[in-house]
């Protein structure tokens, strides 16, 4: 099977990225700004809509950056904080490893925020990636 991109985990398992997608993550947001309400309620709302469908899904932590209003200034809605620009939806998979999991493969949705659309996946979250407990994480399926 061909993979579309290969990460090497700490455990010296391979996974593939199988499926990709993008979106600015603040695409939907009409008026007003983002606030750390509305971004972990964005957050919640992605991992649920994955979790929905069949693999389990792992949402990489992202840096929220405070929106500085200016002195005395606040915001009535709440925090204003943004998160970065692209959100990214990876399905990744790995092949059987090892003699623990002969026939089966493996598979798990990531979710994470970046600055730009990948590819590449920035170095910080293939860094998180990489040293995921994929066997903790992962569902394992039959061919």
């Amino acid at each position: 099977m061909r993979k579309a991109s290969g990460i090497a985990l700490s455990t010296g398992r391979e996974l593939g990225l199988q499926a990709l997608t993008q979106q600015l993550t603040y695409e939907g947001l009409l008026e007003g700004l983002p606030t750390t309400r509305i971004n972990k309620s964005q957050m919640d709302r992605l991992v649920a809509e994955q979790r929905a469908k069949v693999n389990p899904v792992y949402l990489v932590a992202p840096i929220e950056t405070p929106i500085d209003l200016g002195p005395g200034r606040s915001y009535p809605f709440g925090s204003p904080a943004t998160l970065p620009e692209v959100t990214c939806i990876g399905r990744f998979r790995s092949e059987p490893f090892g003699e623990r999991d002969p026939g089966c493969y493996s598979e798990l949705t990531i979710i994470w925020f970046q600055s730009e659309f990948a590819m590449p996946i920035e170095p910080s979250v293939l860094e998180e990636i990489a040293s995921l407990d994929w066997d903790a994480l992962a569902s394992n399926f039959e061919y």
